[in-house]
C-alpha cells in the first residue's frame, strides 16, 4: 500500500466519518472502495464482492451467491470456508420456501 493525502471539502468528510461510525468501514477504506468502484475493478470482481458482503449479512442465500460467483454451491460452500467466510445455515421454513421457488 501506498499513503496518499488527499483534501476533502468539509460535507465529504463529515459523510464520510458517519459512514465509518455506523461501521461501515474506515475513512480510509471507504475512500479506497470508491476509488476501486469508480476507476479499478472490473463490474464483475464488484458484484462478486458486493454478494459476499450481502451473503455474510444474510440478504442472500448460498445458492444466489454461487449463482453469482458463477460456480456451483459446493464449489462456493468451499470458497467460503477458504476464505474464512461463516457459512450460514437456513431453518427449516426457509429451506421449505427455497423448494417451493424452485
Amino acid at each position: 500500500m501506498k499513503r496518499t493525502n488527499i483534501i476533502l471539502t468539509d460535507e465529504q468528510h463529515k459523510k464520510l466519518k458517519s459512514y465509518a461510525k455506523k461501521g461501515e468501514g474506515t475513512l480510509g477504506s471507504l475512500v479506497r472502495e470508491a476509488l476501486d468502484v469508480t476507476y479499478g475493478k472490473d463490474a464483475l470482481q464488484h458484484r462478486k464482492a458486493v454478494a459476499i458482503e450481502a451473503y455474510k449479512e444474510g440478504l442472500i442465500s448460498l445458492g444466489k451467491l454461487s449463482e453469482v460467483l458463477g460456480i456451483d454451491v459446493v464449489s462456493a460452500r468451499l470458497y467460503l470456508k477458504k476464505c474464512g467466510i461463516r457459512i450460514m445455515s437456513q431453518k427449516q421454513p426457509e429451506v421449505l420456501r427455497d423448494v417451493l421457488n424452485a
